[in-house]
């Protein structure tokens, strides 16, 4: 066998701006061993593609798993059929017929109104600490019937992202991922103790009902709060900025649900705003001309792909009306997001609240807060988004 490709990178820089070095690599080097990670980088559409329909060669139960170290086993370390029967369980709550159906339509504006309403006669706001993340964290609470306090909330995903992206086993960051997900795992505990005697319309409610077992609700609620609040909420960063430093793709937006539908889906795209997937061979394999041992790390970088120039025409661009099929910000094949509906529907209701409230208030970028930063290779979105309006 020949050696893979290996490619040396800062972890620090790479995490601030990974956009430079996943470029290189889609052109020189699309299957790369980055030692520093401890994983081989998967960059191009089709070679990701190709992991995903192919779990023989590429297993999700992987081993080590960041994932499953932070948050325990869940329907992301299996493969079908276990996966399979996880998938169907956690996900139907999630969807336009479940529980997260009914929040979206009667509660999601009423939390929208309900939070603007703290900040919208300062004439200012920095939008991700005092919107996104509660949005995103209340909202996730509503549909699993979780009564806790949106920063609580919020400071679990924070903790438990911290250690799901820990590479390069940062022992700080695995000490944040831990309190998290123990404190979690308590918090739910007591909770499904009073769902059994008392069940309701929750969707914590639904997975007792359907006969999963405590540790897989627990370890997959931890999922579900780790992804399920943070992509919702830098995507909520991610298409504000997006139309206030490009007014123009606001055109025809107030009226026509699907323009807000193409531009959410485009943002998403560009930005992606969850990094990778991975994966471990099973046996010695070849991808895209590259061998690659048995029992390799590989990471499927969604980021990477969903701009990848022989799969996307000018893919730096956020079009609108780009027509060349579904992204994979909520990743590819078997794996795919089971709470994507729900994502899609949170940055939706939350953006077009906004611009609806403040709209018409010359609603603009704050320029002396600087330019706008985006951060992070597994997790990416603003840092801050501080806003203006006319009072």
């Amino acid at each position: 066998m020949t050696r893979p490709p290996v490619r040396h990178l800062d972890p620090e820089a790479f995490e601030a701006d990974p956009e430079p070095v996943l470029a290189e690599l889609r052109a020189t080097a699309p299957v790369c061993h980055v030692p520093e990670l401890g994983l081989w980088l998967v960059t191009r559409w089709d070679d990701v593609a190709h992991i995903e329909a192919h779990p023989e060669d590429f297993t999700a139960a992987t081993e080590p798993s960041w994932l499953r170290r932070a948050l325990g086993p869940n329907m992301l370390t299996c493969d079908p059929p276990a996966h399979t029967r996880l998938r169907e369980i956690f996900g139907p709550p999630l969807t336009a017929g479940g529980r997260a159906g009914t929040v979206v339509a009667e509660e999601l504006p009423v939390l929208a109104d309900d939070l603007i309403d703290t900040f919208v006669d300062e004439g200012a706001v920095e939008l991700v600490d005092a919107y996104a993340r509660p949005f995103s964290a209340a909202a996730l609470s509503l549909v699993l019937g979780l009564d806790e306090p949106p920063e609580r909330v919020w400071h679990w995903c924070e903790g438990l992202c911290a250690d799901i992206a820990n590479f390069t086993d940062d022992p700080e960051r695995t000490r944040l991922g831990d309190a998290a997900r123990d404190e979690l795992g308590e918090v739910l505990a007591r909770r499904l103790d009073e769902l059994e005697r008392r069940p309701d319309d929750s969707a914590l409610s639904a997975y007792l009902a359907a006969g999963a077992s405590r540790a897989e609700i627990i370890a997959n609620v931890r999922l579900m709060i780790s992804g399920g609040i943070n992509e919702p909420a830098d995507g909520i960063g991610l298409v504000v900025w997006t139309l206030l430093d490009r007014p123009e793709l606001a055109a025809g937006l107030d009226e026509d649900h699907r323009r807000w539908r193409h531009l959410i889906e485009e943002v998403l795209r560009r930005h992606s705003p969850v990094g990778t997937v991975t994966r471990q061979t099973t046996r010695p394999v070849t991808l895209a001309g590259v061998d690659l041992p048995a029992g390799a790390l590989v990471a499927g970088v969604l980021r990477s792909i969903d701009l990848d120039e022989s799969h996307w025409h000018r893919p730096e661009l956020v079009d609108p009306d780009r027509r060349e099929g579904p992204h994979a910000a909520f990743a590819l094949g078997a794996h795919r997001c089971i709470g994507e509906w729900l994502g899609r529907q949170e940055i939706r209701v939350a953006c077009r609240r906004l611009f609806d409230r403040l709209g018409d208030r010359d609603l603009a970028l704050d320029p002396t807060a600087g330019p706008v930063e985006l951060h992070g290779f597994e997790f990416r979105g603003p840092r801050s988004l501080h806003l203006r309006w006319s009072p």
